[in-house]
């Protein structure tokens, strides 16, 4: 199997993509999307423009919108013109294929009002159908787009602060019964329209930027710890363990996926500066590495726990500046691998992909007080009533679910420092430019240290 192909295997699997940063919401230019009268031409224009028609499924239809529009666009007449095109380029649809639903809209009044949808479909393949028997991804996101987005927002509501979290959603009811295939979807208002935009994940978020994150990252996970005070246990949904109830398979498949990144990591170490003084220690901890990932990937009850959004990094952040330039808001994306669970998922994963390795590690520290600072704040906001985490238990716990450090590390930071160029390699080139990546070298010659003062390298 290609080099490449296993890497995508894996970021499939983990929720990660590795998809170029301008690409992943594709922003419009923001005079398309003004009401306008000459909407044929604009949306024909945007046709001739994109050439990966033939990616879209042929079963999506725009007689399938009509009750989403007739429900959420008032004086609504009728579809003047349709558009679906790829969002991402061919080569960058992984884990499943995001396109982007561009529809000019008659009102009664005969004006032309453009809207623009965001519409996660999967890939038709033999193995991403399989997949879907085993983690339906589709099922997952969508309640956590229905069962908990929407609850979290209403908590603080009631409070009297108003906090968006994620894109808004919509479901298909009627059309369902014509296209079963729809329930495999997910259809999100396309935050583009307001001005949302994702970072280039190379250079990584500043000091504001990743404190902004941080600070958003508390709200929702207190928004979790209090839901389940307030509305009871959550669903096998949030809770299951990963991969089935079975341990046998699930460490197959663990052991399937992170396999290829251990040999690659362990052939390219010693080429790092003192990689040899670290060669026995992750020889060793690789050796134990599914069987801790998967233990620590179920829940503990007597923890503070909260819904973590699984898969937080920067191509899943959404910033919107404001016209000086300031940073106004982030918004998540991406819900397919949320789970109840010690927000150290979130953290480790967060800061070890996303933040800029001058700031990672010597404000680790502060970032985790940072957090917890505003995780207080919002849990007593919310009236929490149970006990609340301290920052000593916080550390504490950060080194029990150190394996997320090294995950990020090891098998995701890699991918997110690939140059563009780099991405379109293949086989050996592709698996050798991973571990070689001048920016991913800078790196990990600074992390591992960390690691290993940590304590995090001991098995």
């Amino acid at each position: 199997m290609k080099a490449k192909k296993k890497t995508l295997d894996f970021m499939s699997a983990m929720g990660q993509k590795c998809s170029k940063p301008q690409h992943l919401t594709e922003l419009r230019n923001s005079s398309d999307l003004c009401t306008r009268k000459d909407g044929k031409n604009k949306i024909q224009n945007q046709y001739q423009k994109n050439s990966d028609s033939q990616l879209v499924p042929d079963w999506i239809h725009k007689s399938q919108f009509i009750e989403i529009l007739k429900e959420n666009v008032p004086e609504f007449a009728r579809i003047e013109n349709f558009l679906v095109k790829p969002a991402l380029s061919a080569g960058e649809n992984y884990s499943s294929l995001m396109l982007r639903v561009i529809i000019d809209i008659k009102l009664t009044d005969k004006t032309i009002k453009p809207m623009s949808f965001m519409m996660k479909v999967p890939h038709e393949s033999a193995k991403m159908q399989q997949m879907l028997k085993t983690v339906n991804f589709f099922t997952v996101e969508n309640a956590t787009y229905t069962e908990l987005i929407s609850k979290f927002e209403d908590i603080y509501k009631a409070k009297g602060v108003s906090i968006t979290f994620a894109p808004r959603t919509y479901k298909f009811k009627e059309s369902l019964k014509y296209e079963p295939k729809l329930a495999n979807s997910v259809l999100m208002y396309d935050l583009s329209q307001d001005g949302y935009r994702n970072l280039n994940r190379m250079d990584c978020l500043n000091m504001e930027e990743s404190k902004f994150v941080l600070r958003k990252l508390a709200q929702y996970h207190a928004a979790g710890a209090h839901c389940r005070v307030i509305h009871g246990p959550y669903s096998d949904v949030f809770t299951q363990p990963m991969f089935g109830s079975s341990k046998e398979r699930a460490l197959t498949i663990l052991n399937g996926i992170m396999g290829p990144f251990k040999k690659m990591f362990l052939g390219h170490l010693k080429n790092f500066k003192d990689g040899d003084k670290y060669y026995d220690k992750f020889e060793h901890l690789f050796s134990k590495m599914s069987q801790k990932f998967l233990k620590l990937s179920t829940y503990d009850p007597n923890e503070f726990n909260v819904i973590n959004h699984g898969d937080c990094w920067i191509n899943n952040l959404l910033f919107k500046f404001g016209p000086n330039k300031e940073l106004v808001d982030v918004i998540f994306v991406d819900f397919q691998l949320p789970k109840y669970g010690h927000p150290s998922t979130d953290l480790l994963n967060f800061i070890m992909t996303s933040v800029h390795i001058d700031l990672k590690l010597k404000e680790f520290d502060f970032f985790i007080k940072y957090y917890h600072d505003h995780l207080i704040e919002h849990l007593l906001l919310l009236g929490y009533s149970e006990r609340m985490p301290t920052l000593k238990e916080l550390h504490s716990q950060l080194y029990k679910y150190g394996i997320w450090a090294i995950t990020a590390s090891v098998m995701v930071l890699p991918i997110v420092l690939l140059d563009p160029n780099e991405e379109a390699l293949e086989g050996a080139q592709f698996k050798n430019m991973l571990y070689t990546n001048s920016r991913y070298k800078t790196h990990i010659e600074k992390i591992l240290p960390w690691l290993d003062n940590r304590g995090l390298l001991e098995e």
